[in-house]
């Protein structure tokens, strides 16, 4: 069992800015002003990044920011606090992983309805505004063990994973 992160892409300092902004879950026209990329611009350059970093989707994209250390940090907006049920964790841990809603209803014998039910009860819990901005607060949270990101990750949380780096 791997008890180290897969090693981290070279992203320029414009990659990582344009991640960071994503999980912040900023809307275009915030990405940028913050990034300088032309509105008209940004999909294309979200687009880009995506197999720069080998993910699926821009939710597993700032989930795999979170789990190199590349985003530290998002800013939820009035979180309930409930805690999640196992199944809700389930969805949360597809949306890391970078699953559609059909493959997570698949995965876990739901209806995808279901599904998309559970991931706004998800959002609507954290306080997040998107599924980028829950996929990077459920990896920095501790929400989800690291192998939800894909194949490679270690079994453990990232402040685990935090804490044996400092013993070392």
């Amino acid at each position: 069992m791997p008890t180290s992160r897969p090693v981290k892409p070279d992203l320029s300092e414009a990659d990582v800015l344009l991640l960071q902004q994503l999980a912040r879950g900023a809307l275009y026209g915030a990405i940028s002003r913050a990034t300088g990329i032309e509105r008209a611009r940004v999909g294309a350059a979200i687009l880009t990044l995506l197999p720069k970093i080998g993910a699926k989707s821009r939710f597993h994209a700032t989930a795999l920011g979170a789990g190199w250390g590349l985003v530290q940090e998002v800013h939820l907006m009035n979180p309930i606090g409930n805690p999640l049920s196992a199944q809700h964790i389930a969805v949360l841990a597809g949306l890391v992983g970078g699953e559609d809603a059909t493959v997570t209803a698949e995965r876990l014998g739901l209806a995808v309805n279901t599904v998309k039910t559970y991931t706004q009860t998800v959002l609507r819990t954290l306080g997040a505004r998107s599924r980028e901005q829950a996929s990077a607060a459920a990896v920095l949270g501790d929400l989800v063990p690291l192998r939800a990101l894909g194949v490679g990750w270690p079994a453990v949380k990232l402040s685990r994973l935090r804490q044996r780096a400092k013993a070392c």
